[in-house]
This record gives C-alpha cells, structure tokens and sequence, in this order.
C-alpha cells in the first residue's frame, strides 16, 4: 500500500472504472465515480488523499481517504475483480485505518448502497456498524448506510 504519486491520475481512473463496472445498472442514483476524470483524481492525489494498492508494477485497488471535523470518510474503495478475494480490499481497508491513526483520528467511516447487502457484509466482519441510514436527494427512502469502525 502506498500513496498515489503524481502523474498516477489515468491509472487510477482505469482502476476505479474497472472497480466499479459491475455496479453500472445496479445502483439508482448511479455511482458518482463514472462522473470522475483524471484532472478530479490529480486534484485528491496532490491532496494526497488517494491510496493505491499495487502489484507487479499494476495498479488493482484504492480508496480515497478525506478527513472531516471528527473522523477519516474513506470513499472511492475499490479493487479491480481479478484481485477480490485476495487480501487487497483487506489491505487497502488496513492502509486507510493507518492513515486515520497517524492523523490523529479515532474513527474512520464509509458509506454503503442499501442494495450492495454483501459489501455491507464485508464492512460489518471488519469492525464497521451502521450509524445513520441516509437517502440521495430526490429519493423517498434510504438509499446508503454510513458505517462507522471505532479505533482501537
């Protein structure tokens, strides 16, 4: 694991792309990262809010790590199919938990699509509960959860 470097902007891009295809009919309102481009992806890597997961010299996950008032919000999580199941996720999950502790946080969250139940799943055997159920504007009814790891 490791930071995104300066001009990492397109590979990241093709990760998120290849990360999130499975999702493209699935979730109502439609996931944001297709809205991303690399100058957006410059702009947090030069923040230095994305980390990447490599290997063999490929990209194959992120997740992008924003800190608010009170915790890490760790968003734009994703690996590359061929590398699920492999640890990477687990990695990348670790990485971004790390980043919380060295700047100072003691709680990091993410958020969920209600349809995703087996991604939630996922959060829920590492530590992660259900905070707040919240709904995308122009919806009737929940639409995500935020989920919420304490530090220990």
């Amino acid at each position: 694991m490791r930071e995104a470097q300066d001009g990492e902007a397109d590979e990241v891009l093709r990760v998120l792309e290849r990360a999130f295809r499975e999702y493209e009919g699935r979730l109502d309102p439609p996931s944001g990262v297709f809205a991303e481009t690399a100058e957006s992806l410059a702009r947090r890597i030069a923040l230095r809010q994305v980390l990447v997961c490599e290997t063999g010299g490929d990209l194959v996950g992120c997740a992008f790590c924003s800190p608010e008032a009170s915790y890490l919000y760790v968003g734009r999580f994703g690996v590359v199919p061929e590398w699920r199941h492999s640890g990477a996720g687990s990695l990348l999950l670790e990485a971004a938990e790390a980043r919380a502790r060295e700047l100072g946080y003691e709680r990091t969250r993410l958020n969920v699509r209600l349809v995703l139940d087996g991604l939630r799943r996922y959060y829920e055997r590492r530590g992660y509960g259900a905070i707040e159920y919240l709904t995308h504007e122009g919806y009737p009814g929940p639409t995500y959860v935020q989920m919420e790891k304490i530090l220990r």
